[in-house]
């Protein structure tokens, strides 16, 4: 089963350790859910199994 991570980061031109991580889940409509929203972050990031899936959205 595969694992996604959102990441955030309140910089607008993030270097990789700039990255926190907000949210873990094993549901990808979650996870796509909480890349789109907003709040308290300038950039999100989805990977699913450590893979970068959505980069800066």
């Amino acid at each position: 089963m595969a694992v996604y991570r959102v990441y955030g980061t309140v910089t607008a031109a993030p270097g990789d350790g700039d990255w926190e991580l907000l949210a873990e889940t094993s549901d990808p409509v979650q996870a796509t859910t909480a890349v789109h929203e907003s709040e308290g972050t300038f950039w999100r990031r989805l990977t699913e199994d450590g893979q970068i899936v959505l980069d800066r959205v």
